[in-house]
């Protein structure tokens, strides 16, 4: 069963904030790389249109305080069927990066930055090289997820990572 949330404006008259659709997937996506604590206050993003082994490309990549990175995947209306599919290409590419792979998408996201700096600034310790990339967590961002979707992340949770799904 889905759960539903509201925003409410409190006042004398509290009334909750009308949804609005998006009208792109790229508007969606430029607003969490602008402000990614939309999605989660403890991540950094180290990678956005990612391209992958497999031909398609990830939306956004973050990575934890826990050197873990995050697989954030993007659908502005309801998630199709293959979403399931298509974040587990993903994700199969994700578990294949090397430090030094992540270190370069993030070099191309930052301008040039290092990744060990930028880690150590964010989160206040140095980057273990040796846990980084250990594990990962799928996130689909959208707006509404079909029954098929649920219960497609529901089971690969159950038999193998941490895979979340956030409708905004």
């Amino acid at each position: 069963m889905p759960i539903h949330h509201a925003i409410w404006r409190v006042g004398e008259q509290p009334a909750p904030l009308v949804s609005n659709r998006l009208a792109s997937e790229q508007q969606l996506e430029d607003m969490i790389a602008r402000d990614p604590r939309i999605l989660s206050s403890e991540w950094m993003l180290i990678g956005r249109q990612e391209v992958t082994s497999h031909g398609g490309r990830v939306d956004l990549l973050a990575i934890a305080p826990d050197a873990s990175l995050v697989l954030i995947e993007l659908k502005r209306d309801r998630t199709p069927r293959e979403i399931i599919a298509q974040a587990l290409d993903y994700a199969s590419w994700v578990e294949q990066l090397t430090a030094d792979r992540v270190a370069q998408i993030f070099q191309r996201f930052s301008g040039g930055k290092s990744l060990d700096a930028a880690f150590q600034e964010r989160f206040g310790v140095e980057l273990d090289e040796e846990t980084l990339n250990q594990s990962h967590q799928i996130i689909i961002v959208a707006a509404e997820l079909d029954p098929s979707s649920r219960a497609g992340s529901s089971e690969y949770r159950a038999k193998r990572s941490p895979a979340a799904s956030r409708a905004l």
